[in-house]
């Protein structure tokens, strides 16, 4: 009787504790699955609407193509300007600096949002991917509040949603949740939630528009020549990459102390873009190929020559310039991979190069070194060619672009190491 008297007093004083840590886990499980499904339908059915859009607003008259995308900034402007707390521009980066611990509130999500619709919406020259990740950003952040907790994993199974939806990638878009908020190296821990996110963002994306890879390519027989060509790209994306990163800062900084306010930025941008809307309505047989983040341009650049593909090259490059000038809200993730898919193409059309391989190296190249992600570009590569001497191939010239890249990265807000930090508070 005894014995029995103290295994029910022990089990008592034992079941508060037990049931607390068991109502925290199923309640952090529970979030955890609520913040998957709704960051990956809401970002699938946000980036599918915005990429409808654009189609409608590329058939348009000429003159709407033009003018859209200036109209666009200066609405994403003043949509972050309205209320009491202002907004920055960032979209991908705010996910970084969410991660890094940054607080932003309701009011700052729902402004970035609504101004990365305004803008990629339009026509500039930015992409879906921000918007679908500051959805799911902002979906876990609000789970975050709400279970007490302080670690990032509901905001990184929120970001990799988005980005599986965006690129219609389930595991790359993973990937990218855990690399890119550092420069160097990545979060394993967070990995089996990334994935979760990304799969579950790629599976709501499919239910949409159907299972597709939209980079998927057929590269064919890899030769030496095209070896070399891949070589050689990979030093240029190298270069490329410290270009755009010095590109990203300078926008951010501003231009000098003539351009002291955000409307100085604004207003030059807004006139640049209208100009280069003009350039590629007369130059581009009246494709408008500054729209958007690119993808309407590789369409012309299928049958374009390698004057014609440089000429590309510098206009999405300009466009992309002056929408990040104007502090534009969107990603830069689909940019960097039209501008490096147009520069393998342009590389190929010279030296007579297999075009399907080097353009699809190019794009998985200057990703990797445009936000410091080379595993997740590879991945990425992986995903859309299914080949693996392409793979192999991938893997060298990813290293030369890291290398020469010299550590630049397009994004301010990644830190350089994942610093292991105790979250006490942690679901998962």
């Amino acid at each position: 009787m005894k014995v029995r008297h103290e295994l029910r007093f022990r089990y008592a004083t034992a079941e508060p504790g037990t049931l607390s840590g068991i109502t925290r886990r199923a309640q952090a499980s529970g979030l955890l699955a609520l913040v998957t499904a709704c960051s990956a339908f809401a970002a699938a059915g946000a980036v599918y609407g915005i990429e409808r859009l654009l189609v409608t607003v590329a058939r348009g008259p000429a003159a709407l193509t033009v003018a859209l995308p200036a109209v666009g900034l200066l609405a994403s402007t003043l949509i972050r300007s309205l209320g009491s707390v202002r907004s920055g521009p960032s979209s991908v980066d705010a996910y970084m600096d969410a991660y890094h611990g940054r607080h932003y509130t309701d009011q700052q999500y729902a402004a970035r949002t609504t101004a990365a619709a305004a803008t990629v919406g339009c026509g500039a020259a930015l992409d879906g991917v921000g918007l679908g990740v500051l959805i799911g950003t902002w979906f876990g952040s609000i789970a975050r509040r709400r279970l007490g907790s302080t670690g990032p994993s509901l905001l990184v199974v929120g970001a990799a949603a988005g980005f599986g939806a965006a690129l219609h990638s389930p595991l790359a878009g993973g990937l990218l949740a855990v690399e890119i908020p550092f420069r160097e190296g990545m979060s394993w821990r967070r990995l089996p939630v990334a994935l979760l996110g990304s799969t579950a963002g790629y599976l709501a994306r499919s239910s949409i528009d159907g299972f597709h890879l939209p980079w998927w390519t057929v590269v064919g027989v890899v030769g030496l020549r095209d070896v070399l060509l891949a070589l050689g790209l990979a030093v240029g994306a190298g270069v490329a990459s410290r270009a755009v990163s010095l590109l990203t800062r300078s926008a951010e900084t501003g231009l000098g102390p003539v351009f002291v306010r955000e409307r100085h930025h604004v207003l030059t941008a807004a006139v640049l873009i209208v100009g280069l809307g003009v350039l590629a309505r007369l130059g581009f047989d009246g494709v408008p190929v500054h729209l958007g983040p690119g993808t309407i341009s590789l369409t012309w650049a299928a049958t374009a020559s390698w004057a014609g593909l440089f000429a590309l090259l510098a206009l999405r490059a300009a466009a992309s310039g002056a929408t990040m000038l104007g502090r534009g809200v969107g990603g830069l993730v689909v940019p960097l991979l039209v501008l490096g898919s147009i520069a393998g193409q342009a590389l190929g059309r010279i030296f007579d190069g297999n075009l399907a391989l080097l353009s699809i190296i190019g794009a998985a190249t200057l990703l990797g070194a445009g936000y410091r992600v080379p595993l997740a570009a590879l991945v990425w590569l992986a995903e859309s060619t299914h080949s693996l001497p392409a793979v192999a191939l991938g893997c060298v010239v990813v290293l030369i672009t890291q290398t020469v890249g010299g550590g630049r990265s397009v994004s301010t807000a990644q830190r350089l190491h994942p610093v292991r930090a105790q979250h006490p508070s942690e679901p998962s």
